[in-house]
């Protein structure tokens, strides 16, 4: 009787724990590379957009330059 009960036990109860270990793990693993891509493109954004509001800053410069030169011309005429 006891052996049945064992046998009992572990078939309603562990094979569906060691299931669920298996998928924790599973999930866990795909979660941290998950992580690990989300920060990869996390960080390759904040690049692009500082690089962008270096270039954006500098056209800023470039338009006031040209409207400083264009007044320039229309007050000499």
């Amino acid at each position: 009787m006891g052996e049945e009960f064992i046998a009992n036990l572990l078939s309603n109860v562990g094979i569906p724990a060691a299931i669920c270990f298996y998928t924790l793990f599973g999930v866990n693993k795909t979660l941290k590379e998950l992580t690990a891509a989300i920060n990869k493109q996390t960080a390759e954004i904040e690049r692009r957009e500082s690089e962008q509001s270096h270039e954006i800053s500098a056209l800023k410069d470039k338009v006031q330059e040209l409207n400083f030169k264009v007044e320039n011309l229309s007050r000499k005429e």
